[in-house]
């Protein structure tokens, strides 16, 4: 798997970024990924999309907004059967999967085989917050929890995976997530945000993900990779290697990534416009902070090699948070720049040269990421 990274002749002027970044999307990460080289199916509807799913197509094209209900609507890829599948949005940039989870989960196959060769591409994904306010209390672990594990995309025993010019907004868990010993991954040109509506929304309901009552409101929080310590890179097998390049983290972000894995993250722009404060009452009474908690969670069993970032108006920009205090990790890092950022950060050890071996890449200078981030993430 060699690649050629983001040239650095890459204009700044709007046009020409975005010749860039869609030219050369693929390179530069872990996942050598193409997905499937199927004619395109292409759906406009709820029924469309789930017949295309039940005929096992491996490329479907979503053209348009396609609303999953009040309930939500989850397709599970749950075989080997879905190996080499691409799910993606026509051109143009239109494509939007309204209350809709795809869920790429290999956790059931034998030891040692995960689902291949995954591409999600030029779509975004959101929930309806009104839907989810309606629902009922959500509790974990028990029949009544829908939405509780509602994510965009879910990625579970899945190798070679490539998520490329996605949306992911106002949804109730992590926006996305990579664990259950998932392997070679790339996560490139995404934006991962909440809305005002959803920060400040009125009720703020209480759901109990984990055994721990919170508000709704105060669950922003863009990705996890790697579910626990023991499906962590150093405690779990030495998979998740993770490439995160040039995805727009924010605005409204209260916390994450949190990363458990072997991940390798570059130019990417975490941002923290606003700087929401003050507290948010829950119909349970109690008042929740709106403000950040942190932009990048260092977990159990990673090793993280972070460079030409940039964090603007972050808090706690770079965060150790460990299943156990004793727990293992390496954070490196190199030109990242943080800009107005508040609280207090992490440091990492310095390194030079590539961390990586297995692919090619090119820097984009980290004071021009912002622009560079901001023309080019998201559906086209």
């Amino acid at each position: 798997m060699i690649f050629q990274g983001i040239a650095r002749a890459c204009s700044l002027a709007l046009s020409l970024v975005l010749g860039c970044g869609l030219a050369q999307a693929a390179t530069g990460g872990f996942s050598s990924g193409v997905g499937s080289t199927a004619t395109g199916v292409t759906v406009t509807t709820l029924a469309e999309l789930k017949s295309a799913f039940n005929a096992g197509q491996h490329h479907i094209i979503i053209s348009g907004t396609i609303y999953g209900g009040s309930t939500l609507t989850t397709l599970t890829f749950a075989s080997t059967s879905w190996n080499n599948t691409t799910i993606e949005g026509a051109s143009g940039g239109k494509a939007v999967l309204e209350n809709i989870q795809l869920k790429f989960s290999g956790e059931q196959l034998s030891t040692g085989t995960n689902i291949q060769n995954i591409v999600v591409k030029n779509i975004t994904f959101k929930g309806r917050i009104a839907d989810l306010q309606a629902l009922p209390k959500q509790i974990a672990g028990t029949s009544n929890n829908i939405g509780v594990n509602y994510l965009g995309v879910s990625l579970r025993r899945v190798t070679n995976a490539w998520i490329d010019h996605c949306t992911f907004y106002d949804i109730s868990d992590d926006l996305i997530s990579v664990a259950l010993l998932s392997d070679n991954v790339t996560l490139s040109y995404n934006h991962f945000y909440f809305t005002a509506a959803w920060r400040d929304m009125s009720p703020d309901p209480v759901w109990n993900w984990v055994g721990t009552d919170t508000d709704l409101a105060g669950e922003r929080l863009a990705m996890v990779i790697g579910a626990n310590k023991s499906d962590s890179y150093t405690y779990g097998g030495n998979k998740l290697h993770v490439t995160m390049h040039h995805n727009w983290f924010g605005p409204n972000m209260r916390g994450r990534p949190l990363v458990r894995g072997w991940v390798h993250a570059y130019n990417n722009y975490f941002d923290n416009t606003g700087k929401p404060s003050g507290t948010i009452t829950a119909t349970n009474g109690v008042a929740y902070s709106k403000q950040q908690y942190n932009a990048f969670q260092i977990g159990s069993g990673s090793i993280i090699y972070s460079e030409s970032n940039y964090y603007y108006l972050t808090n706690n920009s770079n965060q150790v948070g460990l299943d156990s205090s004793t727990d293992a990790y390496t954070f490196k890092e190199t030109n990242n720049y943080y800009n107005g950022v508040t609280g207090t950060k992490v440091t990492g050890a310095s390194f030079s040269g590539s961390p990586v071996g297995a692919y090619t890449y090119t820097l984009d200078s980290v004071q021009n990421v912002p622009t560079i981030v901001q023309a080019n993430v998201g559906p086209k």
